[in-house]
């Protein structure tokens, strides 16, 4: 399971397409992702909106979540 949900991270999958397509709960899915930070096969990559629309966005004043394989994360991929 850690790998099929690396994998769909390193492809760009959000977080509610991924519950989704493994028929999960976003829930469930976020602690399983945390675990994976933690141990070092994800970075969690918080970005600000600095739009020129920003201040009418909806996530005004709120970090966006991102996660992208780390090394770790990627050499994990690549073991058989």
């Amino acid at each position: 399971m850690i790998k099929r949900i690396l994998s769909e991270i390193g492809k760009g999958k959000t977080i509610d397409e991924l519950a989704e397509y493994l028929d999960m709960s976003k829930p469930m899915l976020l602690a399983m992702i945390d675990f994976m930070a933690d141990e070092g096969y994800l970075e969690k990559i918080s970005i600000q909106c600095s739009c020129h629309f920003s201040s009418k966005c909806s996530v005004k004043n709120e970090s966006i979540k991102m996660y992208a394989l780390t090394r770790r994360g990627k050499e994990f991929l690549n073991e058989r």
